[in-house]
């Protein structure tokens, strides 16, 4: 009951999120929209596979795994794509940019291919060899995804906080308003993460992967709500600048 309230839940913030992209989003294009799309529709295809493999609507493996594993990869690095897609806007190092992309890419392939190798495996008829080489791997990619998303986050915090410190004096309450806020989503974020990593070196496997993907829906919430008062405050950052300047 738990895995499909936990599900349920993910598949309601997927609903929401559908509506955010197509009502807020005027242009349909870009790294942002499609990253946040993806990683939306991730975590529909992540929750339909495991409640198709829970309430064994099917048996048929290839279908609710290949679920499973195209909803985790997109879910998963969609989500860091999604805040890599805004950082230019507090973080201008070109080298650190570049830095943060090939993190990205090098995790997704290093980890999302043994895994899917693995997940295939432990829900064939001969599950036995994947079993715990895919127990072991499956902590480490929870980790080193956590560590990855850590990393991201504390660069928004700092950058941010350095970023908009001048523009406090000259905004005030806002750009104040927006530091903390980023701040708190961030440490939310952190904090969602780490429930993740507790679940999952509990040995609670089943609550862990439902409860996921719940966590992702509200991850790409929070993480929308804020780039978007960033995106605004950068902007008219740069419009006085350019006044000023002028």
């Amino acid at each position: 009951i738990t895995i499909i309230i936990f599900v349920a839940l993910a598949l309601y913030n997927v609903a929401e999120l559908n509506f955010i992209i197509f009502a807020t989003f005027k242009r349909r294009g870009g790294l942002y929209f499609w990253s946040f799309f993806i990683s939306t529709w991730g975590i529909a295809f992540y929750s339909i596979g495991f409640l198709v493999k829970g309430t064994r609507i099917s048996d048929v493996m290839a279908f609710y795994v290949t679920f499973i594993v195209v909803g985790w990869c997109s879910m998963v690095t969609g989500q860091s794509v999604v805040l890599y897609s805004r950082l230019h806007l507090v973080l201008r190092n070109k080298k650190q940019l570049r830095a943060v992309l090939v993190m990205i890419i090098v995790d997704a392939i290093i980890l999302h291919c043994p895994i899917v190798v693995m997940v295939y495996g432990s829900n064939s008829a001969n599950p036995e060899p994947f079993l715990i080489p895919y127990s072991i791997t499956e902590k480490v990619q929870v980790t080193v995804f956590f560590i990855q998303e850590l990393i991201i986050s504390g660069l928004y915090i700092f950058q941010t906080v350095k970023f908009l410190r001048p523009e406090g004096n000259i905004r005030g309450k806002g750009a104040r308003s927006v530091m903390t806020h980023l701040i708190w989503v961030n440490v939310i974020i952190v904090v969602l993460d780490i429930t993740i990593l507790g679940l999952e070196y509990s040995g609670l496997y089943d609550i862990q992967t439902a409860y996921k993907g719940l966590v992702y829906s509200i991850k790409l919430k929070a993480e929308f709500s804020i780039l978007n008062r960033l995106v605004e405050l950068t902007s008219s950052s740069k419009v006085t600048s350019n006044h000023n300047s002028s």
